[in-house]
């Protein structure tokens, strides 16, 4: 173990949720600096990539000059644009928030990662996620999946709810619009299908469009799950996510891995953040008939935590969420 390391830290861009990401990796990193007795320098070393990759890129390659240990990398655009650079330097990178890191082709595999890159997803699981629909919707017969088929963050999670839902004798049905214009007629062809709910991961497509097609799934009496809590904010019965804390273990883990341990990346499996709250709509629940204390119960039975949400206002106020 050395007595000194210098670490990286660079983000996708000045965002609520990566600047809350941000502080969680700075306190974990000032945590192990004080366990272990050893300075830990980050602070001449934070970067705002600006959303621009020759950004990210240059900083990359000032990291590499000033021989860090280890780099931190806040979303995916980052991560991908200063894999190449920092694996010619053989320095290590530790990222954060990335969505489909296999799909992104950041790394070889979640159990072997690759020679100097690890981290933690935030891939929805979609076999859970079908999990918590089956839980609120125990009737439910015949499910259906809207999604754009484009989108690399909706192929895995649509391929394991549909295993899912198989395993456990529902019948699925798909819609995949291509573009926002497509979303509603989308989720007018499920309605017209009669399923008894509705199943959309992180999609982007179906998100643009949520305020159009909250409403018109609330008339047909049909409850929308969701893999990202912001689309309950826009109407949605309700959206699976994880809380920062959780996140900030998983990276507390990992930093001391890599840093302290001294683990080579290829050995540290990516950790896939555990979604370990359901966020209802108040709203909706209401319109829909819920009773809210049967939802939690139910939810409950499967160690899912629930929380109802009325505002914006109200989400942006727990700084967990």
């Amino acid at each position: 173990m050395k007595k000194e390391y210098k670490v990286g830290i660079v983000k996708y861009t000045d965002h609520a949720s990566l600047n809350r990401i941000e502080l969680g990796a700075k306190n974990g990193l000032d945590y192990l600096s004080e366990k272990y007795n050893v300075k830990i320098d980050y602070k001449d070393y934070v970067y705002d990539g600006k959303a621009d990759p020759e950004v990210m890129k240059k900083a990359a390659l000032e990291l590499a000059d000033a021989k860090v240990d280890l780099v931190i990398s806040i979303a995916t655009p980052p991560t991908v644009a200063m894999k190449e650079i920092l694996a010619e330097n053989k320095i290590n990178m530790l990222f954060r928030a990335v969505s489909d890191p296999i799909s992104a082709g950041v790394i070889d595999s979640f159990e072997r990662p690759g020679m100097y890159i690890t981290g933690t997803s935030d891939s929805l699981d979609g076999g859970r996620l079908a999990q918590v629909v089956i839980a609120a919707v125990p009737h439910a017969k015949k499910v259906g999946l809207l999604y754009n088929k484009a989108e690399f963050s909706s192929k895995l999670p649509i391929q394991e709810a549909k295993e899912y839902l198989t395993v456990h004798g529902i019948e699925w049905i798909e819609s995949n619009p291509d573009s926002k214009a497509d979303v509603v007629a989308a989720a007018q062809y499920l309605i017209e299908q009669g399923v008894n709910a509705v199943l959309t991961p992180t999609d982007n497509t179906v998100m643009s469009a949520e305020m159009e097609i909250s409403p018109v799934f609330t008339a047909a009496d049909i409850p929308q799950f969701t893999g990202s809590h912001a689309f309950t904010i826009n109407g949605a019965f309700m959206g699976m996510g994880s809380l920062y804390k959780d996140g900030d273990a998983e990276f507390l883990y990992l930093a001391e891995k890599l840093l302290i341990e001294e683990k080579s990346p290829v050995d540290v499996p990516v950790i896939r953040s555990a979604h370990t709250f359901a966020a209802i709509n108040n709203q909706v629940c209401r319109s829909l008939g819920y009773d809210k204390n049967t939802l939690k119960d139910n939810f409950a039975a499967i160690n899912m935590n629930t929380i109802f949400l009325d505002s914006q206002k109200e989400f942006d106020e727990d700084s967990d969420l």
